[in-house]
């Protein structure tokens, strides 16, 4: 598993990443769409010099941007188009512009600097760049090409595939750059969306999959809420993951102009959707989450995570993030939760005739999942009798789920 480990972390280190800002000069909302342009070279299918768009990156409005390019190496530039309808494709009388700065990539690089100014009128007529489906294009050769970049944006799935097995949710602990190039990573729906029904957002924790929380959306009230599962690979440091969260919902509320959307969390989850939640009220401030709920999340990180940190001959990227104290963990509590969202925070533990050490609910300690800054921000804290995992299974908490969704929507 180390040596996977260490092989993984050498290919995501060799990544080359290209940074910058893009602002529309037009006034009033307008989402921008950020392309990510390479150069053929000789002996590609394409002829050589000419310009493919590798990736997208979409801003609700003015903001900083981020590709990061698995490979390394390669011809690139930026471009940038103002997308007036939200339906992320460029369109007659949509402005675009182009850096006239062409890059060349080498592995480990970091080029940061672009700055796009998109013109309040359109230069030239510009029709049927069509960018809403890249993802869909061919999936291992999108995130082989461009790391990071979020494969699944809202398709339809089950939770009984075989992409939600245990070994693949290892395979995104132990080998997580494997499981971005199979195309595992992305929020998925479990069925067609409708218009008339408010998105439920599930974000699962380490090694696990949207599996775990078959029985609360199963239990799930389907006359008024539609789950969406968000799968990604829990070896990656999590402000990554928060990071393509971020990006995939903004997408998704571009697509299908949702508004609001609760957000439930278990364990390592309630780490990624604070991060995602602090980033998307930056980059989607018109978005409301009314409900946040979270499941036995170690808001104060695992001494395992520690001890591996300290002791093991390869660490994984998120045992930093999960060590007490991290600084990823300090940097969910340097801000409130928004304005008019109410997180309820469930903790477990096990009661038992004897017990030594610390309390918990045979995974986190109930010390962790009660840390002050978390509770501090919580409506209401409640306490189950049950299993870090049993929880899940429990159906008192999809009681209890249905009961705050209904007073919160």
């Amino acid at each position: 598993m180390f040596l996977d480990v260490k092989q993984q972390q050498e290919k995501l280190q060799a990544a080359c990443t290209i940074k910058g800002t893009a602002r529309s000069l037009q006034s009033g909302d307008r989402a921008i769409v950020v392309l990510l342009l390479r150069r053929s070279e000789a002996g590609e299918k394409k002829a050589a010099g000419a310009w493919e768009v590798a990736s997208q990156f979409v801003l609700e409005r003015a903001g900083r941007f981020v590709f990061s390019v698995s490979s390394g190496r390669g011809t690139y530039t930026v471009a940038a188009f103002d997308d007036a309808d939200r339906n992320l494709v460029i369109e007659a009388g949509e402005s675009y512009i182009t850096d006239k700065d062409i890059v060349t990539c080498t592995p480990g690089q970091l080029i940061d600097g672009f700055v796009l100014n998109i013109p309040a009128t359109p230069e030239r007529r510009t029709t049927g760049l069509e960018v809403a489906h890249l993802q869909a294009r061919n999936l291992t050769e999108q995130v082989s090409s461009v790391f990071g970049q979020t494969v699944a944006v809202g398709e339809l799935t089950s939770l009984a595939e075989d992409m939600f097995k245990p070994e693949v949710a290892e395979t995104g602990l132990w080998r997580p750059f494997d499981f971005l190039v199979d195309g595992y990573a992305g929020i998925y729906f479990l069925e067609a969306y409708d218009p008339r029904r408010i998105p439920i957002l599930f974000v699962h924790g380490i090694n696990d999959t949207p599996a775990a929380f078959h029985d609360l959306i199963r239990n799930l009230d389907h006359k008024k809420f539609q789950a969406w599962v968000y799968y990604y690979p829990s070896g990656l440091h999590l402000d990554v993951i928060a990071d393509q969260l971020d990006q995939t919902m903004t997408k998704l509320q571009l697509r299908h102009g949702v508004k609001r959307f609760g957000v439930v969390a278990h364990s390592m989850g309630g780490l990624v959707s604070r991060g995602f939640i602090l980033r998307h009220q930056r980059t989607s401030p018109g978005s409301r989450i009314p409900l946040y709920f979270t499941i036995s999340t170690p808001w104060a990180g695992h001494k395992a995570a520690e001890s591996g940190v300290k002791n093991a001959p390869v660490v994984v990227e998120v045992w930093h993030d999960m060590a007490p104290g991290s600084q990823y963990q300090q940097s969910l509590f340097a801000q409130p939760l928004p304005q008019g969202m109410a997180h309820h925070m469930i903790f477990t533990f096990q009661r038992r005739s004897s017990s030594f050490g610390e309390s918990d609910d045979q995974s986190v300690t109930v010390a962790s999942q009660l840390a002050t800054p978390a509770q501090s921000n919580a409506v209401r804290v409640y306490g189950f009798d049950d299993t870090h995992v049993g929880v899940l299974r429990n159906p008192e908490v999809s009681k209890l789920l249905n009961e705050v969704l209904a007073k919160s929507f």
